[in-house]
């Protein structure tokens, strides 16, 4: 079996948290958005989204430095958990339904009060053009 390996700069982490609600209801999500993402690599070798889960992140002395797009609220999730105060919401509706992503950065965080609200949240993320828009600041420095 041949070693693979990942570009800090072009791999996209998505994020679930490592429990069974997480295993249950993020992770679906979570392959819903690889594949978002993997279909707007433009044939560019590198650039891949990849499921993981924040134990993994934790774990990993350079996971800090990947872009993550994490699925899942705070208390299912470790990384939305570490990121959800400092990123800006760029989508809310009704305090049930939360998309967050920094203007310049490799972090967003998809979530809500339960599996349907994380749901829209994921929707809104990869329709409305924020997906793009995460992939642009991700990728620029390697077009």
């Amino acid at each position: 079996m041949t070693a693979r390996y990942f570009d800090l700069r072009s791999t996209v982490l998505v994020v679930v948290g490592h429990g069974i609600l997480a295993e249950e209801n993020d992770r679906p999500l979570a392959y819903e958005l690889k594949q978002a993402v993997n279909a707007r690599t433009r044939g560019s070798e590198g650039r891949v989204a990849v499921v993981v889960t924040d134990v993994w992140l934790v774990n990993q002395e350079l996971g800090e430095f990947f872009p993550a797009i994490a699925v899942g609220g705070p208390g299912v999730n470790g990384l939305t958990a570490e990121v959800y105060d400092d990123l800006p919401v760029v989508y809310t509706r009704d305090q049930q339904v939360f998309v967050q992503m920094a203007a310049e950065g490799k972090r967003a965080a998809l979530w809500g009060m339960d599996e349907a609200g994380t749901r829209e949240a994921v929707d809104v993320f990869v329709k409305n053009g924020l997906l793009e828009r995460f992939l642009d600041l991700v990728w620029r420095r390697t077009v």
